[in-house]
C-alpha cells in the first residue's frame, strides 16, 4: 500500500466521522500540498524517517514558516500514529524526525496616534464602522463579520459574539 493509498483510507474512516468537515479538508489541502507530491508513491512500510525530513527541509528550502512545517508534521504524525494501532506499521517513522523551532516575535499594538489615524481613515469609507469594531473589540474576523444588530446592547453598549463565519467548499 503507497502512503497516498493509506492517507485515502486514513482520511475517510479514522478523521471524517470524527472531526468537522472544514477540518477534514484542511488535512486534506495539508496533505495535498506539502505530504502528498513528494512522498505519496512511497510504500507505505519503507519510508524512513530520512524521507520525511527531506520533505521538511524541502518545505523550509521554499521559504514555508516553520508553523507551516509543524502542523504538517503533527497531521502527518497523527496519521502515522492511528497506521501503527491498525499494525501497517511497526514504528512511527515520523519518531526520528526534528521539527523546526518555531519562533515567537512579540506582538506589536497600534499605538493611540495610529489607532486614532486608522479609525479616521476608515470611517471615511463604508467599511468604517467594521473596522471600528475590529479595532476597538479585538474580535477575530470571523467574529466581527458575523455580527447582526441583535448582537448589539445599546443601552449596556456592549456586544455579544455569538456566532463566527467560516469558508467551506468555496462559501462563506
Amino acid at each position: 500500500m503507497t502512503l497516498n493509498e493509506y492517507l485515502d483510507r486514513w482520511l475517510e474512516t479514522a478523521v471524517k466521522p470524527r472531526v468537522r468537515q472544514k477540518t477534514c479538508q484542511d488535512y486534506d489541502g495539508i496533505l495535498r500540498r506539502y505530504i502528498r507530491p513528494g512522498l505519496g508513491e512511497r510504500v507505505l512500510v519503507s519510508m524512513r524517517p530520512m524521507d520525511i525530513q527531506t520533505t521538511y527541509q524541502g518545505m523550509i528550502e521554499r521559504g514555508l514558516l516553520p508553523r507551516t512545517v509543524r502542523y504538517t508534521h503533527a497531521v502527518l504524525r497523527s496519521a502515522l500514529r492511528q497506521a501503527l494501532q491498525w499494525r501497517l506499521l511497526l514504528e512511527n517513522p515520523v519518531d526520528g524526525v526534528k521539527i523546526p523551532q518555531q519562533l515567537r516575535g512579540e506582538m506589536r499594538a497600534l499605538t493611540v496616534e495610529q489607532a486614532q489615524a486608522f479609525l479616521r481613515a476608515a470611517l471615511a469609507t463604508s467599511h468604517g464602522p467594521v473596522l471600528a469594531v475590529a479595532l476597538t473589540t479585538g474580535m477575530r474576523p470571523s467574529e466581527y463579520l458575523a455580527l447582526k444588530w441583535q448582537d448589539l446592547d445599546w443601552s449596556r453598549k456592549t456586544v455579544s459574539v455569538v456566532r463566527s463565519v467560516r469558508r467551506l467548499d468555496g462559501r462563506w
